[in-house]
């Protein structure tokens, strides 16, 4: 292997790195922005404070996520984002695909993320 080769491979090797790592970097949100979108697309079912524990739940099989416990909070951003886009099979969780923009989706999740017990 010529070492322009070698070198080459070595600089988009670090290249890739560093944008993986910029990409797993959680962007910081306005949680306050996103509690106005948590009121409006996720409260009907996850409740006031994201308990899980909304009137709806009751109605619900499984019950909605506590987005307060560890089990979701322990969850990463892109597996949260994950499940707000393409929903949750066997669940009540639809997919909201579309309907944010990328910005209100960095909110949402630093609301959620203001959620921890």
């Amino acid at each position: 292997m010529r070492l322009t080769s070698v070198l080459s491979l070595c600089v988009c090797t670090v290249v890739l790195g560093f944008t993986q790592m910029t990409m797993a970097a959680s962007p910081k949100g306005n949680p306050d922005a996103g509690k106005k979108i948590y009121l409006e697309s996720c409260q009907s079912c996850h409740g006031p404070t994201g308990k899980g524990d909304s009137d709806m739940a009751a109605y619900l099989t499984p019950p909605p996520a506590n987005l307060t416990a560890k089990a979701t909070q322990s969850k990463t951003d892109a597996q949260l984002r994950r499940t707000i886009l393409e929903g949750r099979p066997g669940t009540a969780m639809s997919s909201y695909d579309g309907a944010f923009e990328e910005s209100q989706l960095v909110d949402l999740l630093a609301y959620m993320r203001s959620l921890r017990q």
